[in-house]
């Protein structure tokens, strides 16, 4: 059943997505601002608002790690992630004409693609989202454990239940972004793959085709594709509009959030505390949470490139094979177009992709080492301070 709804929604070739699409782009993202998109932004800015003051009140006073880093750790990771949450919320309200686009040059994209007697078919999408959709509720079920196991040895006078239910209250709207966010990176990667199956597909019949119609048709496609991918590009660029702010500040969170995992084990192992261990453990089972999160961000980021890069090569065997003169100049403008126009989603500093993980390890490694060098430098003065003063003969 579940399965069925998904289909209902995610298969792009359907007329009828089309119009649940639409609806839901009304309900949620109207073009213009109404009394439902007020009260929609203004419930899921005081759940985050509710967060930071309960953060930076609250939850300081009830932890006692023996670190001063380990202490406003937490604090400062909750901070960074409801800020950030905030900004995306408002970025995105700011954008809404750009969600419109979207789902427009989406359907124009299927529209030419029918007139090309080509369907569309994006299965995968649906199987993606929904194992993915497992996964973030086992995490979550997981997550919801270890703040109970390791978070009762940490947090002192804290009801840890309330703490569990709060959190993944207010998660809330960053589970809404991160979903809407990898399935417009499904929907964009599968329709690359069918740009690069369409392209082959159509060359490959030259080879039996009479000459007229090997003149003709190729270059009706290649013309075609063209204007495809033109769609395409154009989408990526609303879809890195609308979500660059949201995926630029979830990586400063979790670049954040693995620094003081790092750091913490450390702790753990030079002062062989039990609060130490515990808060070890807690650092690393809320990693492993957030790394559910943006991992597929990355996966699916890269897979757009793969794709791209595949088409690319594509583009230019074709080009050296082609003996029509006419295909010859389609393919070269097919080419010059692949080169200058990158379907790759951007945001304002980097380009989501692996390679964004080298920062983030140099990142994590740099900082680490100035974590670890201040905390040997803070514990030197508080031993020499505890140091009784012998007296004098």
């Amino acid at each position: 059943m579940l399965l069925q709804k998904l289909k209902a929604f995610f298969f792009t070739s359907s007329a009828d997505w089309w119009a649940e699409f639409r609806q839901w782009e009304q309900l949620c993202c109207p073009q213009r601002t109404t009394v439902r998109l007020v009260f929609l932004f203004l419930f899921f800015l005081l759940l985050e608002v509710g967060v930071l003051v309960i953060t930076l009140l609250y939850i300081p006073s009830r932890m006692d790690t023996g670190s001063f880093f380990l202490n406003n750790g937490v604090p400062v990771i909750l901070s960074i992630g409801t800020t950030g949450c905030v900004m995306s919320l408002t970025h995105m309200l700011s954008q809404r004409a750009r969600i419109g686009g979207m789902g427009s040059t989406m359907q124009h994209f299927d529209r030419t693609l029918q007139q090309l007697d080509f369907r569309l078919r994006c299965e995968e999408v649906t199987y993606w989202t929904t194992g993915w959709s497992l996964t973030v509720l086992i995490t979550t079920t997981l997550f919801s454990i270890a703040i109970q196991v390791f978070g009762s040895m940490v947090f002192n006078n804290l009801n840890t239940i309330i703490l569990v239910a709060f959190i993944n209250i207010t998660n809330f709207p960053y589970i809404v972004f991160t979903v809407w966010f990898i399935v417009c990176e499904l929907c964009v990667t599968y329709r690359v793959k069918l740009l690069h199956s369409l392209l082959d597909g159509e060359m490959r019949s030259m080879v039996t085709t009479r000459r007229m119609d090997k003149i003709k048709r190729p270059s009706h496609v290649l013309a075609g594709l063209t204007d495809l991918y033109a769609e395409l590009s154009n989408a990526v660029e609303h879809i890195s509009a609308v979500f660059g702010v949201h995926v630029m500040v979830t990586l400063g969170a979790y670049v954040t959030l693995l620094i003081f995992c790092v750091f913490s084990y450390y702790r753990a192992a030079v002062v062989l505390g039990e609060i130490e261990t515990n808060f070890a453990w807690l650092t690393v089972s809320w990693s492993l949470y957030n790394s559910c999160y943006l991992l597929p961000k990355v996966l699916f980021g890269a897979w757009i490139r793969k794709e791209t890069d595949r088409l690319i090569k594509l583009v230019h065997h074709h080009l050296r094979q082609a003996g029509e003169q006419i295909v010859q100049d389609q393919l070269y403008i097919l080419s010059q177009q692949l080169e200058h126009r990158s379907l790759s989603i951007r945001t304002g500093l980097f380009t989501i992709n692996w390679p964004v993980y080298a920062s983030v390890i140099g990142f994590i490694s740099t900082y680490v080492v100035i974590l670890i060098q201040f905390d040997s430098k803070a514990m030197d003065i508080a031993s020499k301070a505890n140091t009784p003063i012998v007296p004098s003969p």
